[in-house]
Formats: structure tokens, sequence, C-alpha cells
């Protein structure tokens, strides 16, 4: 096996050697050396996945009142044969992930190569010369059985390993910023006793030097606004003792506008840690209520998203109302739900359960199915239906196939022999489903389809006319919206060329024929 990390492009990047790290360490030293002279505070930046690694660019973006940088970021990540790539990558000045936000290169180049504020390692020794660092490793929550998240539970040994590197790394006046969710009580019940342990080990008196640990939770959206959701957006925090509210609220005020978005600071972590996980629980359950109603819309004849919009407009209660679609993804509502209710039990040892939240995760999670449904109506036997998917990242406008419904829908058609293409304008590589063959182009996917299926609104997609699909499929295929993405004039255009079209919450389009 070869000993190489693969980055989604194809492009192969040795992993380190003995020698390389070697050298690589004396390249840390003296560059914070020279930082360090420059009147500049170390930031390290633990993982830079999708949140940590555009983190870590607002950092080092971050400057005072005359326009001086504030901080040198090490972002670290593990010389893993999955995730070394972004090193060198970065280290180009090149963003390792893909984004519709014409801000995120912009900011790479201009952090890695214009400032030289921003650079990638894979040494903990990154950790040695912090004086903050910034947690975005992942954790993640465990379904066991689809469709029954009540069973779901978080492994949190990845992340206490975590916690013991930086324990075994970091100086006892370093703060540790939790950004990573985490289920309630992890500062308190897992960070602290694990910092306290390895502190112990190196000889430090954790009275004298109580560790510094503060959770501030991201609300990063990484489509058209995925720089700004982190830098220009509202923040909670909160610390586990005072130095650390201090340090973590000047930080977050020199990183952030906190001027027009002011931070809001809570009583302890757990209050900060609970607010991240209710806040998506909110957001999961008003999804899966309006699925419900869209099942409703379908079969009285009523476009759903129309009721919706005329309900939006009542401002200030309800005009937050979201909407029903292929299914629910990413990286927050299809786990924040499950790492609540398992912290209830498995760190405060409360025998209660959140139930209309667990439910809410099984709606969204078994939403695809519903889509099938559509389909099996002209389709009752899908066995060599070929159909073509438009879209497996989980949102509009973005590479990240993180917990996509798109993954579901393919899964379960796979198992009725549906011939399935797919197609992502963003995606390269889908790491979930490799057997899965990205087609290059849209034509490559719809050739032949019997079924054609716009599951995730891209741009690219919007712009298709309908005599392009029909043209482009040689047939007149079965036309599945999803969320709302094409228009009544769309429709009716389908409906003139011979297809049939189906869709999501779409019940009016038989008034449409």
């Amino acid at each position: 096996m070869k000993n190489i990390s693969l980055s989604p492009n194809g492009t192969e990047y040795q992993l380190p050697t003995e020698k390389q790290s070697a050298k690589e360490l004396e390249e840390l030293k003296r560059i914070t050396t020279e930082q360090r002279k420059l009147g500049r505070q170390i930031v390290a930046v633990q993982g830079l996945g999708f949140v940590g690694c555009v983190m870590a660019a607002v950092v080092a973006d971050a400057v005072d009142e005359e326009e001086k940088s504030l901080y040198f970021a090490h972002g670290q990540q593990r010389a893993s044969a999955r995730s070394f790539w972004k090193v060198p990558v970065i280290n180009q000045g090149i963003p390792p992930v893909s984004s519709s936000d014409a801000e995120v290169p912009k900011i790479y180049h201009r952090t890695v190569v214009e400032k030289k504020t921003l650079r990638a390692t894979w040494l903990n020794y990154a950790y040695e010369v912090a004086d903050i660092v910034v947690v975005d490793i992942q954790l993640d929550a465990t379904k066991p059985a689809f469709g029954d998240a009540a069973q779901g539970y978080c492994d949190m040994s990845a992340f206490r390993d975590g916690m013991k590197t930086l324990g075994k790394y970091i100086s006892p006046e370093c703060l540790i910023l939790v950004e990573t969710t985490v289920p309630p009580g992890t500062c308190e019940n897992v960070v602290k006793p694990v910092i306290e342990e390895e502190f112990t080990k190196r000889g430090i008196d954790i009275k004298k030097n109580p560790p510094l640990i503060a959770h501030s939770y991201e609300r990063v959206m990484p489509g058209a606004k995925y720089v700004s959701s982190i830098r220009d957006f509202w923040r909670v925090f909160a610390g586990v003792n005072e130095k650390s509210r201090v340090i973590a609220r000047e930080f977050l005020n020199n990183i952030l506008d906190t001027e027009k978005y002011p931070l809001t600071e809570l009583d302890n972590t757990n209050a900060s840690e609970l607010s991240k996980v209710m806040e998506n629980s909110y957001r999961a359950t008003n999804i899966a209520l309006t699925l419900e109603w869209a099942k409703c819309a379908e079969k009285i004849g009523v476009d759903i998203h129309k009721v919706r919009a005329a309900i939006r407009k009542r401002k200030g209660t309800h005009d937050n109302l979201l909407r029903p679609s292929l299914g629910v993804g990413g990286y927050c509502l299809t786990k924040d739900p499950v790492l609540a209710n398992w912290a209830m039990d498995a760190i405060f040892h409360i025998d209660e359960k959140l139930k209309i939240a667990i439910h809410s995760v099984d709606v969204n999670d078994t939403m695809p199915l519903h889509t099938i449904d559509l389909i099996k109506e002209e389709f009752p036997e899908l066995k060599d239906v070929k159909i073509a998917v438009l879209g497996i990242s989980y949102l509009e406008n973005l590479g990240d196939t993180r917990h996509s419904p798109s993954e579901t829908l393919i899964k379960f058609l796979n198992e009725y022999w549906a011939i399935v293409k797919a197609h992502d304008p963003y995606v390269e590589y889908w790491a979930e489903m490799e057997n899965v063959p990205i087609e290059k182009s849209i034509p490559d996917a719809l050739k032949d389809a019997d079924v054609v299926i716009f599951a995730v609104g891209h741009l690219e997609y919007l712009g298709l006319e309908p005599e392009e699909v029909v043209e482009m499929a040689g047939k007149k295929p079965l036309i599945i919206d999803c969320s709302n993405f094409l228009t009544d004039d769309k429709i009716k255009k389908y409906l003139q060329a011979g297809c049939k079209v189906k869709g999501v919450g779409k019940g009016h389009i038989k008034n449409l024929e």
C-alpha cells in the first residue's frame, strides 16, 4: 500500500518521513520566533475540516486599528492518509474546500501568500508554542439503526485523544477554545479532567494553574457566505473560570465583527454547549414538521411552498418556517439532537429523553424515502429504471457530502436495483459512496435517463431549460423536484414536452397539466 494521502482531485501527496518532520520542526521554530518578534500571538487550530480551515484563515486575517496582523495561525492536521493532503494544499494558498463563496480563495491567498500569517503543519509542536488553541476536530454521533435515532450515541474516544494531545503539549497559560459541537457537559466533564490529568503528569500544579477552557460554537454555513458566517455573525461563548472568559472574550472580539454582531456570554460552558444543540434541534424539528404538511399538500392539490411563503410574511413569529426537501444533511442537524439526548444519561445521569428532538431526526433521516415513493407512483418496479441524480452534496453551491440525503436516496435506489448515475459540479470524489461514479458532465448523467431527480439546487441545475434536459436524456423522463427548484413556468414546459413532473409538497402540479 502506498504511503500517500490522496486529495479529492486525485493528486497524491507523500506522507512525511522522519527527516521531513525534523526539517518541519526547525521551520516551525523559525516561524514562531519571527512572529513573536512581530508582536503577534500564536493560535493553533486543531483540525482543518470544513470549519477549522476557514476559521484558521479568519484568525490569520484579523488586524488591529492600524491594520497590523494580530495573530499567526498554525493550522494543525494529523499526517493521516485521509487528511494529510490538506497541509501541502493549504501551504500553496489554496483552500481545501470547494464552495461558491468567492471570499474563500481570496482570504486564503491573502493570509497564506500575501500576509504569510497562516500555515498548515502536521506537527504537535504547534500546540507547544500556542497562546490559544481553537479545537475544530470532528465529533460525530453514531446512529446504529436507520430511522431510530434514540439508539444513537457519541463515541468520545477520538475527541478525548485530541484533548490528551493538547494536555501533553500546551503551556498552562494557553486557552483551549472548543469550537467543535459537543454534547452538553463536555468541557466540564471531559476536557477539563483530561487536561488536569495531563498537566499533573507533567508536574504542573493545577491549583495554581487551572486549565483555561472556553466554548464558543460556530454557525458556519459553507455556501455563498461561507467566510461571513464565521466572521460576521453572532457568537455565544462561555468559560470554565474567569480568566478563560476574559481571554476568550478578547480573542473573539479581535477576530469577529462584534460591533455589528455582539457576543453573547452565558453563565457556563454547559449552557453554551446546550445552546448549540438546542438551536439545531429547533431547526431539525421545524423541517420535520413541514414534511408532514408537504405530504398533506400533495394529496389535496396544494403547493406547500406557496403556502409557506404566505405564512412567512408574518414577521417575528413565522418568518423562519423552513422547507421540506429531499432530506436533511450536513454535520449539524443530523447529529446535534442525538448528542444532547445521549448526554442526558451518559454525562448527567438523567433518566429522561428529548423525545420531540429525536423524533425530528428520525423524520429527517428517512425523508429521502418519500422521494422514492413519488418515483414509484410512476415506476412501481424500480429494477433497471435509469435514474439521474443531480446533486450529491447536502446543500446547494458547495461540495460537502457529509450525511447528504442523496447518499440515503441512492443507497435505497440501489437496493431496488435501479440504475443510478450521479452528478455534482462541486464534488470530484464521493468519499462516503466510493462505488458510485460521479459523471463528469450533465449530459453524461442525463443520457437515457427514465427519471431525473433535481436533488440539490446548484445554480448550474437551476439554469437548465426543460428542452435541454429532454434533449440530453433522449426521451421524456419523469422529473422529480425535491425542493422547489422548478418554477411553475418550467414545470409547464416539461409537461408540454410530454414529461410527467412530481415534487415534494407540490400537489398543485396536477392543476397545471
